[in-house]
């Protein structure tokens, strides 16, 4: 209860993220073997393990596929991807006050919360759970195998080729960050920017062209609490008001849950919409 009254207001910002390149998977019951090589594990997509779950790869071809997880990106993985970007915007200080930091005495707690990312149809994610004989081709057609020959950079010769998994599926995450400000929101719009200018990697081996990936918002709710300040002026135009979410006491709102209306979702990197005009004509 304390830290439900110490909240000026909240925004969950859920994202479609857009494959513009693919992403590794990493199946997480499958043991590293020693004489493996390191790029072929070093991934951010992971599989949920069980036990019992076997995978055999002939050829670059899943003939026996029995992992019960679905693929997801970890939430840790983004949350890593948004500080990077944020660091290159934000000083020190003020990207520790927004994801929290570990220092004795000093430490401060984190108001960003990422949660794990999962394919964003549903359809695809129950393929993973099927019990019949037709699991194999469909997780197929979310999960492919390349195989590529590093270069050995000290030899300048070929090294024995890698094949790996990868995807090229949509996911979707919700973002929770706490008492957000103005200069907070607009530090998300410049990343969501980047994103769409192709400027945005998750994952290791971006150097080989993977992990590239676009941001779109799929949906913004902007929790004011009573009788603290909009973020920015006149936000009914751009917002409208979730009556199911918000909490209302006699004439009062404890918080009103403002979704942003679906005309000012789509980024227009060259024509900017009518909100994200008035986000950064406000000065903080």
């Amino acid at each position: 209860m304390q830290e439900f009254l110490k909240l000026d207001n909240k925004l969950i910002l859920k994202l479609k993220i857009k494959p513009l390149s693919p992403l590794l998977i990493k199946l997480s019951s499958k043991e590293k073997t020693s004489d493996a090589g390191t790029d072929a594990y070093v991934s951010f997509l992971t599989t949920e393990a069980t036990v019992g779950t076997k995978v055999e790869n002939d050829g670059g071809k899943i003939s026996v596929d029995e992992r019960t997880g679905e693929i997801y990106i970890p939430g840790s993985s983004l949350r890593g991807m948004f500080r990077d970007r944020t660091l290159d915007i934000l000083s020190f200080d003020d990207v520790d006050k927004l994801y929290g930091k570990v220092d004795g005495d000093k430490a401060q707690k984190t108001r960003v919360f990422i949660e794990d990312a999962y394919l964003y149809k549903l359809e695809n994610r129950e393929k993973f759970y099927k019990k019949d004989e037709k699991k194999v081709s469909d997780i197929k057609e979310l999960i492919k195998t390349r195989a590529i020959t590093p270069i050995d950079h000290f030899s300048g010769k070929a090294t024995v080729p890698l094949k790996f998994e990868y995807t090229t599926e949509s996911f979707f995450t919700d973002i929770t960050i706490n008492n957000i400000s103005l200069k907070e929101l607009k530090t998300l719009y410049f990343i969501l920017r980047d994103s769409i200018n192709g400027e945005l990697r998750i994952g290791n081996s971006k150097t080989r062209g993977f992990g590239q990936v676009e941001l779109e918002i799929d949906e913004m709710i902007y929790y004011k609490y009573f009788g603290k300040k909009e973020l920015i002026k006149d936000m009914s135009k751009y917002f409208e008001r979730v009556e199911e979410k918000s909490l209302k006491l006699g004439s009062n709102y404890l918080y009103e849950a403002l979704k942003l209306k679906k005309d000012f979702e789509k980024i227009d990197v060259e024509n900017p919409n009518e909100f994200i005009k008035a986000l950064f004509a406000e000065v903080e």
